[in-house]
């Protein structure tokens, strides 16, 4: 396939013009692909009748998306890829082994697998016209990686003590085992039907990947959109809160939000590149935007190492790409030609950025938005700007910037004798500016339109200036003045000493100006993010000593590895956790909840962590209720051998931490065997708790063990609001640990490696180690270097996965299935992709 065959991002087709009858299987394969299907669709019904919210519905709708996979068999693999962010509801349904992404997997599979069996797919395509194939060596080294995790499964079950069923396990239980193998085994059971789908028309590995991608990108990104608008509110760069989205597995802290953006955002980056729909083009703009803010505001060290990395990788490999094309000898000029026009408009930005900082420290988010306006306005400028004769420039130049001088100083004598006028006087500005922009010339004279364009330019940035000051008195003023000169005077050099330069730059294409407008934005909230809050700084500041912990923390990973034969073979699978909370040191013990039962009757047991348990260092389990309505009555019998203490709060709360909430705690008397009844009386929350339907602010309920090292027994509990309504679901314990979920909210190490080697090593030893890296140089050379270079997707690919070992170096990220399928979906892309020779996708279409 040309890597100039398909549009950018139209979205998968849904299927081909002419459907084959149904038919029975006819050899092998089919019969092989019938049965699993079989198994997956029995799988998946067996975890939706186990679902803990409404069984009959998810059943419902868990044989919906079968048929939909079965129906739409060709898009189903790659919108599953979009759809894994927001497949988070262990929040809700208390899930934690299993969970929603095993039910559409399992789908997607039974129904794209029957599609086969049955002949709807069509038969196999010669392998010269597949755009996913990958060499012997790929195939060789999935082959030991697969073998490699299967074998830490193994030594993890055994670890375990052997294989136990549960609905209901956690982190120290046998099923976490096979539970890290899942993102891995998932897209090699997906891959084959993403061959087939791509062999039909191959176009679909671009444009599907790309849309699934920026599905994906989506769903994060106004999650952790809706999250900081919520709690700490959208411009508060000063709380201590780090968004977490939909990721539920960082409970226990994690970096699966920076993880997932790594991988996602340099396909919208790529799409972007490539778009030139004016509609989509803005929508891609919009959605880089979102997911810039939501990387900001990670506030996370890794994210800002990684990003620009991927993206020297992405642009790196684009232009070698752009220049390996073979174009005409005319086409080349014009290439240079795009890129000098640019060269003015760069130096701008840079010039914008350094500006932004002065402005925002004086004039805050008021005249860094100002500042941007009245940048967007020069970087939107008509060819009509200039006219021809340096005579003509430079006196309308003069006339303007003296005109709009004397109109900046009216407007601050208005501002200063009404009261917020100062905004309204700037936005008037910036309406005029547009319009002038962007109507067409019509008959009016160049050298009077030039003047009218110049004159309301000058204004518009004069009047940052006059927000500048409203906002902050004189002194701000005073202070804005001189980096708002340098605009001035950089476009007065700009068009007296270099009117090419400037020709070229205001002869730029639409789309080149809304990339830069994006970056424009995009330095404007990294301004307003290191400068607007104390939060950044502190991260920054304290970066050195967080090190030198997470060095410490990593040599104490590598050494609970006992001997020759757990460091070449490792731990196994799912057990790091386990492993600290049994050999690790005694004071760094995390707290532990479970199940138990009495006569037929279940409880909750929970420990108290050895640790530090002060407020954040509790170990919460956790259910999401309604909004109460006023006090609170928790109602529950413990029963405990020592002296123990219940801790029970109400907060507005997503993930890992409270805003406005309300807390006690009650001791509990030692008493072996014998069961007590305690009440607790919580305050109603704050008026207003809740939020707006727009961006609402759950409510969570939790219990924790208060006593390091002990342990209290909790059945019948009950949560009664003022109105005397039932607020908790399954509060006794008799459907499991349905609805419930737990969090570690500041005390998250001993859960994780924290590094992605490490944890490979620690579960799988230095030989899967080793086979783990091999697996992904592979896919890193096959798109850089390799055969898949000239690949429209190649430069996404690499830098995604480029992107994600960045992070990894600081944390473990794969031992969350989800963060794991869509890594291993894009490395998997890496080995399998290629480029086929022009003309093939039309030639191999059914």
């Amino acid at each position: 396939m040309s890597s100039d065959a398909s549009p950018a991002l139209p979205g998968p087709a849904l299927d081909l013009p002419g459907r084959p009858a149904l038919s029975r299987p006819s050899h092998a394969g089919r019969w092989l692909a019938l049965l699993l299907s079989l198994a997956c669709g029995a799988a998946g019904l067996a975890l939706a009748s186990h679902y803990p919210i409404a069984p009959p519905l998810a059943i419902a709708l868990y044989l919906g998306v079968l048929a939909a996979s079965f129906r739409w068999w060709q898009a189903a693999p790659l919108l599953l890829i979009g759809l894994v962010p927001v497949l988070g509801l262990a929040t809700w349904t208390g899930w934690f082994i299993f969970e929603e992404l095993d039910l559409l997997v399992m789908a997607a599979a039974a129904g794209g697998y029957a599609a086969y069996a049955l002949g709807r797919a069509g038969d196999k395509t010669s392998a010269w016209r597949r755009p996913l194939a990958p060499s012997a060596l790929a195939k060789l080294l999935l082959l030991l990686f697969a073998a490699s995790m299967l074998w830490s499964v193994r030594r993890g079950l055994l670890d375990a003590g052997g294989f136990e069923f549960g609905w209901w396990q956690g982190y120290l239980e046998p099923l976490n085992s096979p539970r890290q193998l899942k993102g891995f085994a998932y897209a090699l059971l997906l891959l084959p039907l993403w061959q087939r789908a791509s062999a039909s028309r191959p176009e679909r590995v671009e444009r599907g990947m790309l849309f699934a991608m920026c599905l994906a990108l989506a769903g994060i990104s106004l999650a952790a959109l809706w999250e900081r608008i919520a709690f700490p509110g959208l411009l508060n760069f000063s709380a201590d809160y780090r968004s977490t989205a939909m990721f539920w597995e960082m409970q226990v802290g994690g970096a699966m939000l920076d993880g997932a953006l790594l991988l996602c955002l340099p396909f919208a980056l790529a799409a972007l590149m490539r778009q030139r729909t004016p509609a989509l083009l803005v929508l891609l703009l919009a959605l880089v935007l979102m997911a810039s803010y939501a990387a900001l505001t990670t506030f996370s060290r890794g994210v800002y190492l990684a990003l620009p990395v991927a993206l020297a990788t992405l642009l790196l490999l684009s232009y070698r790409q752009h220049h390996a094309r073979k174009v005409s000898q005319v086409e080349q000029p014009q290439h240079l030609e795009a890129a000098l026009r640019a060269l003015p408009l760069l130096a701008l930005l840079a010039l914008f950025g350094f500006s932004a900082a002065q402005v925002f420290e004086v004039a805050g988010y008021r005249g860094l938005l100002a500042l941007s306006g009245t940048a967007l306005l020069l970087l939107f400028a008509p060819r009509q700007l200039l006219v021809e004769s340096l005579s003509s420039r430079l006196l309308v130049l003069a006339m303007a910037a003296l005109l709009g001088l004397l109109a900046a100083g009216l407007s601050w004598s208005v501002a200063s004798w009404i009261p917020k006028s100062a905004y309204v006087i700037y936005g008037l500005s910036f309406a005029l500016g547009a319009l002038l922009m962007w109507r067409p010339p019509g008959r009016m004279d160049a050298t009077l339109r030039s003047m009218l364009l110049s004159t309301v330019w000058f204004w518009s940035l004069g009047c940052v200036a006059v927000v500048a000051g409203n906002w902050g008195g004189e002194m701000a003023l005073r202070a804005s003045v001189w980096p708002l000169l340098l605009w001035a005077l950089a476009w007065v050099w700009l068009i007296g000493a270099a009117p090419a330069a400037a020709t070229r730059m205001l002869d730029l294409g639409w789309r080149v100006r809304a990339i830069l407008a994006g970056v424009l934005l995009v330095a404007g909230a990294l301004v307003s993010t290191l400068e607007g809050g104390a939060y950044v700084g502190e991260r920054m500041a304290t970066g050195v000593q967080d090190l030198g912990a997470r060095v410490d923390h990593w040599r104490g990973s590598y050494w609970l590895l006992q001997g020759e034969e757990e460091r070449w073979l490792g731990r196994g699978s799912g057990r790091y956790m386990a492993t600290r909370f049994y050999t690790g040191p005694a004071n760094e013990r995390v707290g532990d909840f479970r199940l138990g039962e009495e006569a037929g009757r279940p409880f909750l047991r929970l420990s108290g962590g050895r640790h530090l348990l002060d407020y954040g260092g509790m170990l919460r389990v956790t259910q999401r209720i309604a909004v109460p309505s006023g006090a609170v009555l928790v109602q529950a019998r413990v029963r405990a051998a020592e002296d123990a203490g219940l801790h029970a709060e109400l907060a507005e709360k997503h993930l890992l931490y409270q805003e406005a909430r309300s807390h006690k705690a009650v001791a509990v008397k030692g008493k072996p065997g014998e069961w007590q009844t305690v009440q607790i009386k919580l305050d109603a929350l704050p008026s207003g708790a809740g939020g707006d339907w727009w961006a609402p602010r759950l409510i969570t309920f939790a219990i924790a063990e208060t006593v390091a090292g002990k342990e209290l027994d909790v059945a019948e509990l009950s949560l009664l609001d003022a109105s005397g309504r039932t607020l908790l679901a399954n509060g006794d314990f008799s459907q499991g640990l349905a609805r419930w979920y737990f969090t570690s909210d500041r005390h998250h190490l001993p859960w994780h490696a924290k590094s992605l080697p490490l944890h490979l090593q620690f579960e799988q030893g230095w030989l899967g180690l080793w086979i783990w890296t091999a697996l992904v140089a592979a896919a890193l050379w096959r798109v850089s270097l390799g055969r898949a270079r000239s690949h429209a997707l190649a430069p996404a690919v690499a830098a995604s996965i480029v992107g994600f070992l960045m992070v990894g170096l600081f944390d473990s990220l794969v031992d969350a299935p989800r963060i794991a399928f869509l890594f291993y979906s894009v490395v998997l892309l890496g080995l399998c992709l290629r480029a086929l020779p022009p003309g093939v996708s039309s030639a191999s279409r059914q």
